[in-house]
């Protein structure tokens, strides 16, 4: 009696085909990974641009609330009436006097809250970070933009003096180099 046949391997058919399925299936996952590629950077922009705005902030916070406020020691602050007989300092900044003082062109040249309002504009971020010797930005936060509005507050509502006597608010906003944007608040009381 005769065996029957005993086929082993694929035929050319089968092993086209199998080819036709997997190349399919390849191209199927890589345009899911290529559409994936551009959102892992993301990450990256968004923590760039939160310690942006944590540098800028932290730099707010070490100004002085107002440039009628007392600078050295705090004895006094801009609009208040104190001693015997009653004295009363200067008023603060009025809001439309807002933004850098005349010569000051640079953060580190700002000595108080208000002069870091960019009137509502869009700032190149190297503005607000470290230069070398010769006076060029590093480029650190190259295609990164900031806007940043300090608007009088009443910090919760305090009674008393206008608002631009008891506190400020600075909202800074930072926009990313693909265009979204990240927001950011600080209160700043007359202390």
């Amino acid at each position: 009696m005769r065996s029957p046949k005993v086929r082993r391997g694929f035929t050319l058919i089968e092993f086209v085909v199998g080819i036709v399925l997997l190349a399919i299936a390849l191209t199927g996952i890589l345009g899911l990974l290529i559409n994936q590629a551009p959102q892992g950077v993301d990450p990256v922009q968004q923590v760039r641009g939160a310690q942006l705005a944590q540098r800028i902030l932290g730099e707010v916070l070490q100004k002085s609330f107002d440039e009628h406020s007392d600078h050295n020691g705090g004895r006094f602050r801009c609009a208040e009436t104190v001693g015997t007989p009653a004295v009363t300092y200067p008023a603060c900044t009025p809001v439309a006097d807002y933004g850098p003082d005349g010569g000051e062109m640079r953060p580190y040249e700002f000595n108080d809250v208000d002069d870091f309002d960019t009137a509502g504009n869009w700032v190149d971020a190297n503005q607000f970070t470290q230069t070398d010797a010769e006076g060029v930005s590093d480029q650190e936060y190259r295609h990164y933009q900031v806007r940043i509005a300090v608007t009088p507050d009443t910090l919760f509502g305090s009674p008393g003096l206008g608002a631009e006597s008891i506190g400020k608010r600075v909202a800074l906003t930072v926009r990313l180099p693909d265009q979204s944007e990240l927001a950011f608040t600080l209160y700043r009381g007359n202390y």
